[in-house]
């Protein structure tokens, strides 16, 4: 497998006994703890929430746990992964929460994947995930611990807007890529219409809240918003006034997730609605930045989708 390095130095790691060190240096770079290497220290990250929430729903996002999310669907038809030669091809996830669209992933003829993620949700994925492809760890997309140009692949799937400078962030990203290597990336998207919804009404106090407040919220009023909802989006005018003042996610009648069962979509709304409110970071996109930073990086887009509202994503090419 591709190997890790320090990300200060790039001088490659070795591991002794449960830790990666700098043999230059001498520095210990990570720990391994309960299987997996952590590139990040023990305290808190800005992230936490995340890893709060897919310990708690950590099958309604699952294909396999879930049958009929349709998320092997979802990330196809967004990626065209089916329009190029990918098999044999090493990837890199970046962000990857509980390993939902690492499942996916897995499904596809990849020789290597490795899948990190900032906070603790790596410990579910590798409690579900079991394949001698994939490797699980813990690390800041800012400080990715492998050589630049390194990946055929890399995928950052619903992850940019949860960070501090998501622009630098999509460069990090853009760096692993290899020359005539392929990219996909997505993420919120600045527009009038996305920054209208609700969410930003209430986040600048929901964010400072605790999470098990936001976990009580969703588990007490999800149901009599769910039904809410489900009459006030039946409507155009009443529709409108849901979308941007009642705190709770509204699941299209098609898409991901909406051909689970009805408990499960329930869950699936409170487990955005909890996503929606708790992240401390949530900084959309606008379309042209997103643009610019892939191209300026040195890709060619060979898909862009850029709708009115969100999100937006492309997948790119790498220029030998």
């Amino acid at each position: 497998m591709i190997g890790f390095v320090d990300p200060r130095d790039r001088v490659p790691l070795q591991l002794t006994g449960d830790r990666y060190v700098n043999p230059v240096s001498g520095a210990t770079v990570a720990s391994v703890r309960l299987g997996i290497a952590r590139f990040v220290g023990p305290e808190p990250s800005y992230a936490e929430s995340f890893g709060y929430q897919w310990k708690k729903w950590h099958s309604i996002r699952s294909d396999g746990r879930n049958p009929g999310h349709n998320l092997r669907e979802l990330i196809l038809e967004r990626t065209h992964f089916g329009e190029f030669d990918i098999a044999g091809k090493t990837l890199l996830e970046c962000g990857m929460g509980g390993g939902d669209d690492t499942e996916v992933l897995l499904g596809l003829p990849f020789s290597e994947i490795h899948s990190f993620d900032l906070s603790s949700a790596v410990e579910r994925a590798a409690r579900f995930l079991r394949d001698d492809r994939l490797r699980v760890f813990q690390a800041s997309i800012y400080d990715i611990p492998y050589p630049d140009a390194a990946f055929d692949v890399v995928f950052c799937h619903r992850v940019l807007q949860h960070t501090p400078d998501p622009a630098e962030a999509l460069r990090r990203v853009c760096a692993k890529v290899r020359p005539g290597g392929l990219l996909f990336a997505h993420s919120y998207k600045r527009s009038r219409r996305h920054m209208a919804e609700w969410r930003y009404k209430y986040r600048w106090l929901t964010k400072r809240l605790p999470w098990r407040w936001i976990d009580a919220y969703v588990e007490h009023a999800g149901p009599l918003l769910h039904r809410l909802n489900r009459h006030l989006y039946a409507h155009g005018l009443t529709r409108e006034f849901a979308y941007r003042f009642v705190p709770f996610y509204n699941l299209p009648a098609v898409g991901e997730g909406s051909a689970t069962t009805r408990e499960s979509i329930l869950e699936l709304e409170k487990q955005i609605t909890f996503d929606a409110l708790t992240p401390w970071h949530d900084h959309p996109m606008q379309s042209a930045e997103f643009r610019a930073t892939i191209e300026g990086a040195g890709f060619e887009i060979t898909h862009f989708f850029d709708p009115d509202t969100s999100p937006v994503f492309a997948t790119a090419v790498r220029r030998k």
